[in-house]
Formats: C-alpha cells, structure tokens, sequence
C-alpha cells in the first residue's frame, strides 16, 4: 500500500510540475461566430496539441477592445488586419491617439477577400460604373472596413462622394441590405455567411455578382494609396464562392497573428513553429484556414516583426518578408 501510494503521490506530483511548466498565452479574437473567432480557436488547438502549450480563446468585442491588452502583455497574441495592426501601432484613423507601439508581427494567418458586389441582374459591370448608386457606409461599429471598400472604390477611380450612401454599423449588414433591395451595390466577403443569405435572398434576380477589380497599375497605386497591404487574385467561379460567375479578380488583404515585444522570443518561436508546420490541422479545425499557406506567412509590412517570429522564419528560409 506504502509503494502504490508513493506511486500516485510522485505521479502527481509529476503532473503538477508538468502543468507548472506548461507556457499559457491567450489568443485574443473577435466575438464567437466571427471568422477571426474560428480561427483563433484553431490556432489554439494547434498550440495545445502541437506546440506543448495551455492555449486558450478570448474572444472581445474587436480588436479595438483587445489591441491596448495585447499591446501590454496581459494578453499575449491576437488576430488584426493589416490595416488595423498598422493604425494601433501608430495611433492614427481608428486608433487616433491610443499609439500602442509594443505590437509585434508573429505572421500571415490568412487572407481576407473582398469585391464589390450587385445582384446578377444588374446593368452595372465594372466598379468605374458604380459611380451615383446606393451603396452601404459609414460602418458605425466597424470602422476599418470604411477604409477597405474606399480601397476597392478606388480601383474604378471612384470614392464614397460619388455614391449615395447608406448607413450601417458593419458590413454585414451591408452585405444584407443589398439582399433586401435597400443599396444598389455593396462590399462582399468571399464565401461569408452572409454572402450566402444575400445570394440566395437575390434569387430571382440570378443571385450575387462581383464586379472584377482593375489590375491595370494605375488601379493598384490608388488602392493601395488607401490601403498599402492590398493585392489582388482571380478567382474561378466555385460551389463555396457566390457570385463568382466568371473567373473575377477581387482584392485581398491579411490578417495577422500579433503579438508584443513583452512575450519573451522563444515563446514566439513555438507559435510560429507550430502554426507553420500544422496546416492540415489548422484547416481541419476552421474553413477560412484553407486559404493559409504558411510560406506566405512573412509577408511585407511597416509593422515589425517580433524577434522570435523573425528567428523562425530565417530557419524556414522564409526571410526577409515579401510581398504577395
């Protein structure tokens, strides 16, 4: 009896030094149901199978809410645009005069895609010719996007002036308003819930079409005059892609893991690691992560890398960043 219970006693004891030592990060994401949400959760999968970490999910209101926390360490990772990470950093556009200048690049977790979009039926075929229609703005609650269809308005030489604009609090809604009739045109994610419910409200009409963004390169400086991250990619039409008809360039913009200069290297190191050598896993875990390639993770950017993601990548054969 003596020996068995020195058998337990040191079984968890061992169990206890081993939780002891397990590295805890949180993984700041956007509200459940969101795909920033999706995958956060994947990526805290991975690390706790993968990466031999206790990885868990905080979902916030947005990264407004949750950047201030990463930026000081109480949280240690989250998922921002391009965009976003840029104007924490600086404390400018959505982020005036809250400069979080600790943020950190860790990589590319995936692409967000984005077109501008009108039901099937419609006469409109080029963004140049969406100038004087009723298109959704203003974005209340949501105010980078504001900033990324300016980008694609810019493509067809247009801006928000030269449309009627229709008030939401984010582009969902948008993208719901032109299901109900209420805008002539608005902003779609690729293969978003809500792109399906707008695709098949518009039934009767043939449903969504995007309209191509122009690559010519007069095109690409104005978009990326508003928003310097931005590319562009055709894609071919696809059962999970309403309202791709035709093979159709839409605009394309990251979203990163970031973190800050208060999470020691090596912990950066693991995660990095972990999320670059488990795609499968990660894609098992969340449908956006189908589009992350983890050789496109060090992409070029204005914010900086943390040291840890940079010592990974220069393993991988994967530095300097590039761009897409």
């Amino acid at each position: 009896m003596n020996s068995f219970r020195s058998v337990i006693g040191a079984t968890i004891l061992s169990c206890a030094a081993t939780m002891a030592n397990a590295q805890v990060v949180g993984v700041a994401t956007n509200p459940q149901g969101t795909l920033y949400y999706s995958a956060g959760a994947a990526v805290a999968g991975v690390l706790q199978q993968k990466g031999g970490m206790t990885a868990r999910v905080q979902p916030m209101s947005g990264s407004s809410a949750y950047a201030p926390l990463v930026n000081r360490g109480e949280v240690e990772f989250g998922l921002m645009n391009a965009i976003d990470v840029g104007n924490a950093v600086e404390g400018i556009l959505n982020f005036k005069g809250r400069k979080n200048p600790e943020l950190r690049l860790v990589g590319v977790l995936f692409p967000i895609t984005v077109g501008m979009a009108v039901p099937n039926d419609s006469p409109i075929k080029s963004i140049r010719e969406l100038k004087g229609v009723r298109v959704p703005s203003q974005f209340t609650s949501q105010s980078t996007i504001v900033f990324v269809q300016d980008a694609l308005l810019a493509t067809g030489g247009l801006s928000i002036a030269d449309m009627k604009p229709f008030p939401v609090p984010d582009y969902s809604k948008g993208m719901l308003a032109l299901g109900d009739g209420k805008v002539d045109a608005a902003m779609f994610g690729l293969g978003t819930g809500a792109s399906q419910e707008a695709h098949v409200a518009l039934s009767s009409r043939g449903g969504l079409r995007y309209l191509s963004t122009s690559d010519t390169p007069e095109a690409t400086a104005a978009m990326r005059k508003v928003f310097s991250a931005t590319y562009t990619k055709v894609f071919e039409p696809a059962p999970g892609y309403p309202g791709v008809v035709a093979p159709t360039r839409l605009m394309l913009y990251p979203a990163f893991i970031v973190t800050s200069t208060h999470v020691p290297a090596d912990v950066v190191y693991k995660v990095t690691k972990a999320v670059y050598e488990n795609k499968a896993a990660l894609e098992a875990a969340s449908a956006i992560l189908k589009t992350f390639d983890p050789k496109e993770m060090a992409q070029a950017n204005a914010v900086l890398y943390h040291p840890g993601a940079e010592r990974f990548f220069k393993e991988a054969k994967q530095w300097p960043p590039k761009n897409p």
